[in-house]
Parts: structure tokens; C-alpha cells; sequence
């Protein structure tokens, strides 16, 4: 936990010098070079348009401009987001030795491109489905033991990298707003849900996961698309940890539980009890 912080740490830091680095500027001072580089770039020219690597200073030198710092932070990024995909394809494939289970991943496309899996109950018939939310600095492939406990008891379960997070899209623990977390969330429960159209949907979140549920939730047509809510450890408060730190103005307005979060927890876990009552879902215990 500490390294992963330090590294965000140090990326941050790298990411605020940058700006004021300086590039040192490369000059052909030979006329040959001038003459041979002005032939190249006019072959480009033919072949590519105006686009080039070096610009024309009047009719002498030639100066080369550097790629932009944030292009090489992006490749940088999308670098580090192809190694942690591959990982949790890994992940999933490597996992074939339980014959109760069918863990599949797919790649899930909103304005960028999010891992989710699913672990499918073989020998059990289906009788609800669980939609998993993990935590900050966690991926959905941490609940694969869960999971098979809950195929176990006839759950199907779907798991969701959110942005920043496992084989999704994003700088590693990173999320400009929990919104987008919160958005990518609904269309997920909207494919879940068109997928397995006559199944009761519940969702399970931890920590950060929980606050994006809760968010979530209080859209009326995820509240009338799911049957519950499971949280542990819901991130909705915030504490202040020493004296010369203040986060009060730092604090976003979602991690609070007011009183329409109170109304809709209450409501849904009453809603779980009854459907529990009605539909007989006792969970076996092992």
C-alpha cells in the first residue's frame, strides 16, 4: 500500500516538472544537412502533407521541434494500461481448475474501455445475480473466492475494473471524478440487467466501490432495475488525520451520507428482506 502510494507520489511530481524542462534545441548548421533535411522533409511533404519533424528557420538552419511532454505521458500511460489488461486476462484464463465455475472476461466500451468478468454457476441453477464493486487501489479479480461462493449458492456475478483500476482505462489509481465511475456503473447495471432480463440483480460494493453504489442507487432507474444493496466499509465520510492537514474544502459533496442516502439505504435493505421472505434466498452456510 505504501509503495503504491509513493509511486503515485512520485508520478505526480514528475508530471508538475515537466512543463519546465528544458529541451535542448538541435541545429544544422551545415549547409549539406540543410540541403539534405529540406529534400527529406519535402519527400514527407509528397507523401504525409504538411506534417514533419523539423521546422524551416528562413534559409539557413534547420530546427528540430521535441514531441509535446503530454504525448509522451499518454504513450507512457497507455503503456501501463496494456501491461495491467494482459494481467487480468491472465488472471482470468489461468483460473480454469474449478469445475462449478465459468470465469469469462469481456471489454466493456463507454467513453473508454473498462475490464469486467463474470463467474457463472455450472452445476447450480441461477437464481439472482450479484454485481461486484471493488474498492480504491483494488480490481474486480481480488473477489474471485467470493464469487464462487456465491455460484456456489445459485448467484451469477459480474465484476467491474473501474477507470484507473485492474484492466481498465486510466492513470493507475487515478480518477479525476467518482462521476465517471458513477456513470460507467448505470450502463454496466443497464447490460447486466438486458442480459438477464428476468433475474433479481443485487449489488455489492467495498470502501470506494459502496460510494459509487450509493450513488448509483439514487438514480430512480437503477433503483428500479436492481433488488439491493450489500456495503462494507462505505466510504461516506471523511476524517481529518493531523492538525496541518485540511480537506474541508477539498471534501466531494458524495462521500456524506445525508438523509435521502439514509431513505434509500433503509429502502432497499427492507426491500432485500422481503424478496429474501418471498423468494426464499437463504444462502447456504458451508
Amino acid at each position: 500500500m505504501m509503495q503504491s502510494l509513493w509511486m503515485l507520489i512520485h508520478a505526480f511530481v514528475l508530471l508538475l516538472l515537466l512543463p519546465f524542462r528544458r529541451h535542448p534545441k538541435r541545429v544544422a548548421t551545415s549547409i549539406a544537412a540543410v540541403d539534405k533535411a529540406a529534400d527529406a522533409s519535402d519527400e514527407k511533404k509528397q507523401g504525409e502533407g504538411s506534417g514533419g519533424c523539423g521546422r524551416r528557420i528562413g534559409s539557413g538552419s534547420l530546427l528540430r521541434v521535441p514531441t509535446p511532454w503530454w504525448k509522451a505521458v499518454a504513450m507512457a500511460v497507455d503503456q501501463e494500461v496494456a501491461s495491467r489488461r494482459t494481467l487480468a486476462k491472465r488472471r482470468v484464463l489461468q483460473d480454469d481448475d474449478d469445475d462449478n465455475c465459468a470465469r469469462e472476461f469481456s471489454l466493456f466500451n463507454t467513453s473508454h474501455t473498462l475490464f469486467t468478468q463474470s463467474w457463472t454457476p455450472i452445476n447450480v441453477k441461477i437464481r439472482g445475480l450479484v454485481v461486484v464493486m471493488h474498492g480504491l487501489n483494488e480490481h474486480s479479480g481480488r473477489y474471485s473466492g467470493f464469487a464462487k461462493k456465491l455460484n456456489a449458492n445459485g448467484f451469477k456475478v459480474y465484476g467491474m475494473d473501474w477507470i484507473g483500476h485492474g484492466g481498465s482505462d486510466g492513470l493507475h489509481a487515478y480518477v479525476h471524478s467518482l462521476d465517471m465511475a458513477v456513470n460507467d456503473l448505470k450502463l454496466f447495471l443497464k447490460k447486466v440487467l438486458a442480459d438477464n432480463p428476468d433475474l433479481p440483480c443485487f449489488c455489492f460494493g467495498h470502501s470506494t466501490g459502496a460510494a459509487i453504489v450509493l450513488k448509483a442507487a439514487l438514480d430512480p432507474k437503477v433503483e428500479a432495475g436492481i433488488a439491493g444493496l450489500v456495503l462494507t466499509s462505505p466510504a461516506v465520510g471523511v476524517e481529518q488525520s493531523n492538525s496541518f492537514f485540511s480537506v474541508s474544502d477539498e471534501k466531494p459533496q458524495y462521500q456524506f451520507l445525508n438523509r435521502s442516502i439514509l431513505r434509500c439505504c433503509t429502502f432497499f435493505f427492507t426491500q432485500v428482506e422481503s424478496s429474501c421472505e418471498k423468494e426464499s434466498f437463504q444462502i447456504s452456510t458451508p
